[in-house]
């Protein structure tokens, strides 16, 4: 009987994760987000970040004020994962490095409400099953410029941006300037991005530009 009843507890237990997973506002799906308010890309109240957040003291500084080092996604993608780094570990090897890409394609995006941080899926061809990786541009004040010249730009191209992740039906060339950073590899089922997304390194802080 008591065994019943775990396999019973179990059962419900994995399946509210795995609806908590599916219902990650990373993973696109078929539910449409809520559009954001220019606004808010400039006044977002992170709704679910503590100081003890997964390297959060290093994920969101401001760019270095170095020469860029020119690389394509392509290259990125080819990155070896390497070790996982700890919940406190400092930035450091290619984490210090600061990445230009001339170009890559934009293929989803969405503001998540969590963290603040504008999520950026791109890939290095326009193929909408290229493989991809996650670009960042954080809250902060001085990603506010970036931030909303994103927004306008894709408004241009009929583009909302949402509280959910979606697939743009045309995938929107942009320029990348970021930094490297090794996220963690997270559990089922907490989506990093869609299945397209095919590595654990993103450049993260970074600016995008949508070119002409």
């Amino acid at each position: 009987m008591l065994r019943i009843l775990y396999l019973r507890r179990a059962s419900i237990l994995f399946v509210i994760i795995l609806s908590t997973g599916c219902s990650d506002p990373a993973q696109p799906g078929r539910k449409a987000g809520k559009p954001i308010d220019i606004t808010l890309l400039c006044a977002c109240k992170p709704t679910h970040i503590t100081p003890d957040d997964w390297r959060i003291e290093f994920k969101n500084g401001f760019l270095p004020q170095t020469d860029a080092t020119e690389i394509s996604v392509a290259s990125m993608l080819a990155w070896p994962q390497g070790p996982e780094p700890g919940r406190r570990t400092p930035r450091s090897g290619r984490e210090l490095t600061l990445f230009h890409v001339p170009k890559a394609y934009l293929q989803a995006v969405f503001l998540r409400k969590g963290d603040c941080d504008l999520h950026v899926e791109v890939s290095e061809q326009p193929d909408r099953n290229a493989p991809r990786m996650i670009i960042e541009i954080p809250g902060r004040a001085e990603y506010c410029p970036a931030r909303t010249g994103v927004y306008s730009d894709l408004q241009k191209r009929g583009i909302t941006i949402t509280d959910l992740a979606q697939e743009i039906a045309q995938p929107v060339p942009v320029e990348i300037t970021g930094v490297a950073f090794r996220d963690e590899a997270h559990p089922f089922w907490f989506a990093r991005g869609s299945e397209k997304v095919s590595t654990l390194w993103e450049l993260h802080p970074a600016i995008v530009k949508v070119l002409p």
